[in-house]
């Protein structure tokens, strides 16, 4: 018969595993081995010693993580800001799938602002090559405007554009 693992033991691994097959926030990780304190497979698995606290024992594996430097959430961050930089996303979208990704709100702001500060016209360049790879210089302007809107890019950086 197999030996069963502590429940710490047994969710930190999980965890590792987890994080091993997609880079994640600790929000990410947290919410995960929720789910997997609610699954049948964990209580036959690990073993759980009396009176234990799921957001205590959850919190003790995310700040073990931390302090392993397994979990990286700056160098995350922003590998994910690059990737839609390059995507072309405007700030606005960039934020809002930053935030769906489990960042912590203030750190996205933090970071961003950074950028900022190093590139104000950060939003202006990203926005000129959308209009040059969707193809849109062509388009009548209402048409053209329209379609930045949809894509999130703020009045300010639109009304920029269309004035060059």
């Amino acid at each position: 018969m197999l030996m069963k693992k502590e429940i710490n033991e047994y969710l930190f691994n999980a965890a590792i595993k987890y994080i091993g097959k997609y880079p994640a926030t600790k929000k990410k990780i947290n919410q995960y081995l929720k789910k997997e304190l609610n699954k049948k497979k964990t209580y036959q698995k690990a073993n759980f010693y009396e009176n234990f606290d799921k957001e205590n024992l959850i919190n003790s594996i995310l700040t073990r993580l931390d302090e392993l430097k397994i979990i990286d959430e700056s160098s995350y961050l922003e590998s994910m800001f690059n990737y839609y930089k390059q995507s072309l996303f405007s700030i606005r979208k960039i934020k809002n799938k930053l935030y769906q990704k489990g960042f912590d709100e203030k750190e996205i702001d933090n970071y961003i602002s950074l950028q900022l500060s190093e590139n104000p016209d950060l939003e202006i360049d990203i926005l000129k090559k959308y209009i040059q790879k969707k193809n849109l210089k062509n388009l009548e302007l209402s048409e053209m405007k329209k379609k930045l809107y949809q894509q999130s890019f703020t009045e300010n950086s639109i009304y920029k554009i269309i004035r060059e």
